[in-house]
């Protein structure tokens, strides 16, 4: 693969050293500029930021976490921390990281807004040479790309679209993220024709099929849901401030777009463009988008319309902090920060051939072992460090392995979502671009009929078409971190948590046998009827030739007074494991998972009630991961014997602060107020 990313990301020493553009002066650029090898090397040295750490362990992966599809456990020592964990659960506070991928995003803007100035200025340019344009677009579209990191992680932000200087340093104050998303939606407009087609370029650089997509996303954005400088959740509240968009419809016909309605039409417009001109099938194999990720690149007019490029040692966390974990093996070892939740893993339908690439309940232990994990170790297996076909060498970071950032399957659900938007219901082109992405899910099932057409047939309605793309769009893209930036748009996130809260109340409540006793705990009953949960509590296996073999999945409870689930062996998912026997049993928890028992004020016994029936509670992991979004409920609710439905529709605290050094350094014209920035 080209080594884009590493070109010049390996040759950062220090922050000191990405921040300084002084010996870039005006005549420097415009000679670097003057001919297309070293254009193609200015450019790269954009893309090399997604190398820094600030967005391979951070921006892209362990800051995506805290929804109902990608989750991270922590415990309840852990929700206040100046950390990583801390952003985790929604109560970011002030620490290095923040400010590192806030100056590194602004960084890589700087130095895309000098490209972008210095071509305009070029002979070649001007005169419409083909690579200067794709140059000029990708430039604009890695901009585009930093801002829109910027106002999902940190809401409105300080805008420029000029070079800095010593007498500019863009220190201004916010700016209404729609007026950001605006602008970079014209700026794409108006470029995206003089870019390449994946196949005259790479998947590995922003073509014109991703300016294409991206500008449907960023319009679908600009017409949802943000946070407020107030602190609420609300649309474009200053649509009459805001230049228009001006772009062309699929028919040619020149239209305006300003209100936030308007830009549905214009998600619509460029989501049709590209069928129109570049569509493809989506390939029936799933699991096959992600296998060549690891040992090579998207090909062109495949679902992948830009992937971040990675080589071996020098880039990608990809297989490393996310991914499937290896404990230990000989092409490393890597161990995911990032699970799926378990109701997200339940919702899936049991035929549908993402359900096994996105939500794997094993691990490598080394090359030839694997074992099963309980209900809080579910990882996605789109990507594996031992599906390497070779390492230079066993270093855990730097895996190499490719990250999409906009797949084909994409655009058809956003075009179907905008379509529904616009007419207040599903027309059949919106339900034909559903079907499409359900088809590839159960291609291989025999069961279209019923999963496929009458599933999408009897979605006739605005709000059942709606909750199917929100349902739709988990399924398709789990793992790949788009759902916390999609449930913001939404205005959906805090009812994602709810709903996940309570699935797991009800898991463990049906594991258990349990009910509601008194105001805050749930009690073991003593006689009851054994009954389909529609859930396993337990999941058994065996380890053949090193591979875990699952006897039941989990959505189904056995009977475990039966063999051979009544002589399994319980066997911790933390534990590592030389050999296994091949003729024994073996369980781990799934459902029982996130439960623990009530223990007294010294917390050395267990609770119990007169009859001798322990008190249960949900377990600490639950509780804490998205504590800053029930903070007011943590330390009362327990079980969700509380109504916490009274948190659906409110404001979750997703915004980070901004660093305290940049506060300083703006002299008073930035600041945190109003953001529902939990921990400033």
């Amino acid at each position: 693969m080209p080594a884009l990313v590493v070109a010049m990301g390996a040759s950062f020493t220090s922050c000191e050293d990405i921040l300084d553009t002084e010996n870039l002066s005006t005549d420097t650029i415009d000679n670097v500029l003057s001919n297309a090898t070293d254009t193609r090397k200015m450019v790269n040295h954009v893309y090399a930021y997604f190398c820094e750490d600030s967005y391979t362990s951070r921006m892209s992966t362990n800051w995506m976490q805290n929804t109902d599809v990608e989750i991270a456990s922590i415990n309840k020592n852990q929700t206040t921390g100046n950390d990583r964990r801390a952003v985790w659960c929604l109560n970011p506070s002030y620490f290095g990281d923040i400010r590192t991928a806030w100056d590194h995003n602004y960084a890589a803007i700087d130095f895309a807004n000098q490209i972008i100035e210095g071509l305009e200025r070029q002979p070649n340019f001007i005169n419409g040479d083909s690579e200067y344009l794709q140059l000029y677009g990708e430039a604009k579209c890695l901009r585009a790309y930093r801002y829109f990191l910027l106002c999902n992680f940190w809401a409105d932000v300080p805008f420029a679209t000029k070079p800095t200087s010593v007498d500019n340093l863009n220190n201004g104050g916010r700016v209404d993220k729609n007026i950001i998303y605006s602008y970079l939606i014209q700026d794409l407009i108006n470029c995206e024709e003089g870019m390449q087609w994946s196949e005259k370029t790479t998947t590995e650089y922003m073509n014109r099929e991703f300016a294409l997509g991206f500008i449907a996303k960023l319009a679908m954005f600009r017409a949802g849901y943000s946070m407020q400088a107030d602190g609420t959740m609300d649309r474009c509240r200053i649509s009459s401030e805001i230049e228009p968009v001006v772009y062309k419809d699929e028919n040619g016909v020149e239209k305006t777009a300003q209100s936030n309605d308007e830009f549905y039409e214009v998600a619509q417009a460029y989501a049709r463009k590209l069928i129109n001109l570049k569509g493809r099938a989506l390939s029936t194999d799933y699991k096959g988008i992600f296998d060549v990720q690891v040992n090579s690149f998207s090909p062109a007019n495949g679902d992948v319309l830009y992937e971040v490029a990675y080589i071996k040692n020098a880039g990608g966390d990809i297989g490393w902090c996310h991914g499937l974990t290896v404990v230990k093996g000989s092409k490393g070892a890597g161990s995911s920060y990032t699970f799926m939740a378990a109701p997200y893993a339940l919702s899936f339908d049991p035929d549908d051939q993402r359900y096994p690439v996105t939500c794997a309940h094993y691990r490598w232990d080394n090359d030839d072992i694997q074992t099963a994990k309980n209900g809080w170790g579910v990882e996605t297996a789109k990507w594996c460090r031992m599906d390497l076909n070779d390492v230079a060498s066993t270093d855990s970071k730097g895996t190499g392995i490719n990250d999409p950032l906009l797949r084909y399957s994409d655009v058809l659900l956003l075009l179907a979502e905008a379509d529904n938007e616009i007419n207040h219901g599903p027309t059949g082109e919106a339900k034909e671009m559903l079907r499409t992405v359900r088809a590839r899910a159960f291609a291989k099932s025999g069961n279209a009929a019923e999963k496929v057409d009458a599933y999408v047939n009897n979605l006739t309605t605005y709000d059942a078409f709606r909750q199917a793309i929100i349902n739709e769009r988990a399924w398709e893209f789990g793992g790949e971190r788009l759902r916390k930036f999609d449930l913001i748009r939404w205005n959906y996130y805090s009812d994602a948590i709810v709903n996940t809260l309570e699935k797991q109340r009800e898991m463990v409540m049906n594991a258990l046998q349990l009910e509601v006793a008194g105001d805050q705990f749930v009690q073991k009953k003593d006689d009851i009827e054994i009954k389909d949960l529609g859930m396993a509590p337990k999941l058994y296996y065996k380890v053949k030739n090193g591979r875990v073999e699952f006897l039941n999945d989990i959505w189904t409870q056995v009977d475990d007074s039966e063999e051979p689930y009544a002589s399994a062996k319980s066997f911790a998912s933390t534990d590592v494991v030389a050999n296994f026997s091949s003729e024994d049993t073996y369980r781990v928890n799934f459902a029982e998972q996130f439960s623990q028992t009530v223990q007294d004020a010294a917390g050395k016994e267990d609770l119990k009630d007169e009859n001798g029936n322990r008190y249960y509670l949900l377990d600490d992991g639950t509780l804490s991961c998205f504590y800053g979004f029930t903070t007011k409920l943590h330390n009362t609710w327990k079980t969700g014997t509380e109504d916490i439905s009274i948190l659906r529709g409110q404001p979750v605290p997703y915004v980070m602060p901004i660093p305290t050094d940049r506060i300083i350094t703006s002299n008073g014209v930035l600041d945190n107020h109003g953001y529902l920035i939990l921990n400033p």
